[in-house]
């Protein structure tokens, strides 16, 4: 009977107009996330098990898309040295993925990593915000409530057609008018104010 409760939740991975491209299943744990100094470099495998979700959720991403990926994440900063200690490591070097901070989390980080990690810094990012996932979960609260005592089976099926009808009937219809908002936002930017940082625009 306590099976129920083995799923605690999902990793979800969307592309910057906001369709979901990964959905992970988070089985018996939460979002784990433990961060080892780097003298600690021997306990590395069960760093990446702390961190399986978003190194499965990168690896889908990697197999589908290939090179010049931008990830964002809300611990991206350090999710970037165990992505490098992983068996994905090398792969995502050689592919350029570049982990970032979504700009609502990174201004809670230090200065250094802000620099190193937010979105606005970074060239080629654009105006991306890094932080689709958190309007996405926003938007499906009410979600939980349906699927909370399901069984995994119903949970499996309800879960991503909630996602196919979001995709479907709200992303799709609201991505001609997320394009021409852009772009619209770009050519004032580009006509205003020229100490503004690259954006990679």
């Amino acid at each position: 009977m306590w099976g129920i409760f083995d799923e605690t939740g999902v990793f979800l991975g969307l592309c910057h107009h906001g369709f979901a491209l990964v959905i992970v299943d988070m089985v018996q744990s939460g979002e784990l996330y433990v961060y080892l100094p780097l003298p600690a470099i021997v306990f590395t495998r069960h760093l990446h098990y702390r961190s399986k979700y978003p190194i499965a959720v990168v690896a889908a991403l990697l197999n589908a898309f290939g090179e010049d990926l931008g990830i964002g994440y809300n611990i991206g900063c350090k999710f970037k040295t165990t992505l490098d200690r992983s068996k994905l490591g090398e792969c995502a070097r050689k592919l350029r993925v570049k982990v970032l901070v979504g700009s609502f989390h990174g201004h809670a980080h230090n200065r250094i990593c802000q620099l190193s990690h937010l979105a606005t810094y970074v060239t080629g990012i654009g105006l991306e915000d890094l932080e689709g996932c958190e309007r996405f979960f926003s938007k499906s609260n009410h979600l939980a409530t349906s699927v909370r005592y399901a069984t995994p089976f119903h949970r499996q099926q309800k879960v991503p057609e909630y996602m196919a009808h979001t995709d479907t009937f709200e992303t799709e219809q609201k991505s001609s008018l997320f394009l021409v908002n852009n772009y619209r936002q770009a050519l004032e930017i580009l006509a205003g104010d020229e100490t503004r940082p690259n954006t990679g625009v």
